[in-house]
């Protein structure tokens, strides 16, 4: 796929899935598929593998690559699959990129490295290596979790790469949404990384959103998605303030662990948490349960 159609496609409901695993901790290849088959299902418009709470940093390479390897083959070529091939060494991110190119993915997704002290000019060489190396399109992470956080005017100029395909605007701030609308709408897609943002985000402009809630919410997501495209706006703002007690989850009990609760509650398979993150017990099971019936989220 080419930079251009990347970002055409970059629009609507991207999910971003979960990493699952066996009761010993492996890599549970199957339970991606069948997660993946649902999420298609349920109409999202694109699946993005190996992000911050797809717990990539407790994944070794061989692991990350083996989980690009299947997601590419349970996606098939239905939507777009991006592949995260963030790393703070820039060879790591090259090497990841090439096997995500290798795998079948139609694009990859990147933070600015985050070692101590990184300054604007070595981030702008980072991706600079990346946009030469690498063939696949390029979907700028913009995480708001990494201690190092791109400002409207960076994207803007990280956009004229021939490479750039997007921006995954992690900013919770929708000003600074709007901003990177602005300044760099016109060469790249800017995706809303952040779920709390999503209807303030395509009132905006903003042509998608990224979500990891929509592991276990991906139909509720695209219907609001729908429903704002249709014009159906009151239906769309009653949807996504009923979402609130989920937000207030993601706040109380973390992600990815809460997340994986939450899919393994209605029927989708997840597993358990890598160190540092702890599997959440009997009595926050309970409370998501309750939760997810109250705002009716089911499968």
């Amino acid at each position: 796929m080419s930079t251009t159609d990347l970002k055409d496609k970059l629009k609507g409901i991207y999910v971003l899935s979960i990493t699952p695993m066996t009761d010993t901790l492996a890599f549970d290849p199957a339970a991606l598929r069948r997660n993946i088959d649902h999420f298609i299902a349920s109409g999202a418009h694109g699946i993005i593998v190996s992000g911050t709470y797809a717990e990539y940093p407790s994944l070794t390479s061989d692991e990350r690559k083996q989980l690009f390897t299947a997601a590419a083959d349970a996606v098939a070529g239905r939507v777009p699959l991006l592949c995260c091939t963030a790393a703070s060494g820039t060879g790591e991110a090259i090497e990841l990129a090439d096997a995500a190119k290798q795998a079948g993915a139609d694009g990859v997704m990147v933070t600015p490295p985050y070692v101590s002290e990184v300054r604007p000019q070595d981030i702008l060489y980072h991706f600079e290596l990346l946009n030469e190396s690498t063939e696949l399109p390029i979907l700028i992470y913009n995480s708001a979790s990494i201690g190092v956080h791109l400002s409207p005017e960076e994207i803007a100029k990280l956009a004229k790469l021939d490479n750039v395909a997007g921006v995954k605007q992690g900013a919770t701030d929708l000003h600074a949404l709007v901003r990177t609308v602005a300044y760099a709408g016109k060469d790249i897609s800017v995706m809303c990384g952040s779920d709390g943002l999503i209807l303030g985000g395509l009132a905006s402009g903003l042509p998608g959103c990224t979500s990891t809630n929509a592991n276990f919410m991906t139909s509720e997501f695209v219907a609001l998605y729908n429903e704002f495209q249709q014009g159906e706006n009151a239906r769309a703002i009653e949807r996504y303030y009923r979402w609130q007690p989920i937000r207030d989850l993601a706040r109380k009990y973390g992600q990815p662990a809460m997340v994986k609760a939450a899919m393994e509650l209605i029927g989708l398979s997840s597993g358990p948490v890598r160190a540092p993150f702890r599997t959440l017990g009997e009595e926050a099971r309970a409370d998501i349960a309750r939760t997810l019936k109250q705002t009716g989220i089911t499968l």
